[in-house]
């Protein structure tokens, strides 16, 4: 197996997790894992990885990440340390690519910078906010961007203005390539909100999305984009009568059909097989194909 060759290569580096206890589906089995906490390290990793062509992943909080049952045969890249900090200055967020979203736009609100409300119930880093273009109520961490730093593959550091990184919905160029967010610099905007009113706010998103939203259940959020043109993908599962519709341990949510729920032992084969299904019928009512928005780990498109 591929990950007990990187165990191999160095035992001091490398150890075997459980996919299952790092992504909210809680679906996957073993893998190498290895623990990052500076830029220095990070680099140096990638090379060796490259070097030994040992297949990697970044993985944030393991959201939007369906991870295979049987393992996966390569290594997850964790980013800790310096790569999960973040700062202000002024109306300037800096963070690392590792940084938890939520609590990132927690703070802001507790110090009255406006334009990342929209996150505090957003669960994932920085990172995979940036991959994703993350968004909700209508805003997208897209439209904070002055500047993100990545690294290549081949240990080159780039800075990219948010034109550069080609945001549409729920896309960015960073699915299409191998390149790692090391670090953002985000412009919040302190003359319209005070600390109070953003508090109460986000106090009323995360009410609200406890209320729309299955969080007793383990999910990876919403499965399927939004279609160009037609109803949100809630809509048109629900219009076909897959609400609680189950297929092994995975089940369409009763709460909102977009959410696929892990009802206990499913495995990523159900998920993907519920997924198929529910294309299948929603393409056979409304001649619309959704696309998933959730992926398979390590896959790029």
């Amino acid at each position: 197996m591929i990950f007990d060759r990187a165990l191999n290569a160095a035992p001091d580096k490398f150890s075997v997790i459980q996919l299952s206890r790092f992504t909210t589906w809680e679906i996957g089995g073993p893998t190498a894992s290895v623990v990052v906490n500076t830029p220095e390290e990070l680099a140096e990793t990638v090379k060796f990885l490259s070097e030994n062509s040992l297949p990697w992943v970044i993985l944030g909080r393991g959201s939007n990440t369906l991870a295979p049952t049987e393992g996966w045969h390569g290594v997850v890249v964790f980013l800790k340390g310096e790569l999960a900090e973040f700062s202000f200055d002024r109306s300037l967020l800096f963070a690392g690519g590792g940084t938890h979203l939520p609590s990132m736009a927690g703070a802001a609100c507790s110090k009255g910078l406006a334009g990342l409300v929209f996150a505090v119930g957003i669960p994932g880093t920085v990172g995979g906010a940036i991959f994703m273009n993350a968004g909700a109520y209508g805003s997208s961490i897209s439209e904070l961007v002055e500047e993100v730093r990545v690294l290549h593959p081949c240990g080159s550091i780039e800075y990219l203005t948010a034109e550069d990184c080609g945001f549409d919905y729920r896309f960015s160029r960073f699915q299409n390539d191998h390149s790692i967010v090391l670090s953002v610099r985000l412009r919040l905007s302190d003359k319209a909100e005070n600390s109070d009113i953003l508090r109460k706010e986000a106090r009323e998103i995360l009410q609200m999305r406890r209320q729309k939203f299955p969080l007793h259940a383990p999910n990876a959020g919403s499965v399927f984009r939004r279609p160009d043109n037609g109803s949100p993908p809630g809509k048109l599962i629900e219009d076909c009568g897959l609400k609680g519709y189950k297929l092994g341990g995975a089940m369409v949510s009763t709460v909102h059909a977009n959410f696929i729920e892990n009802t206990g032992g499913a495995t990523s084969s159900d998920v993907m097989k519920l997924i198929e299904f529910i294309i299948h019928r929603v393409r056979k009512a409304s001649g619309i194909t959704l696309r998933r928005e959730i992926r398979k780990l390590g896959e790029l498109i």
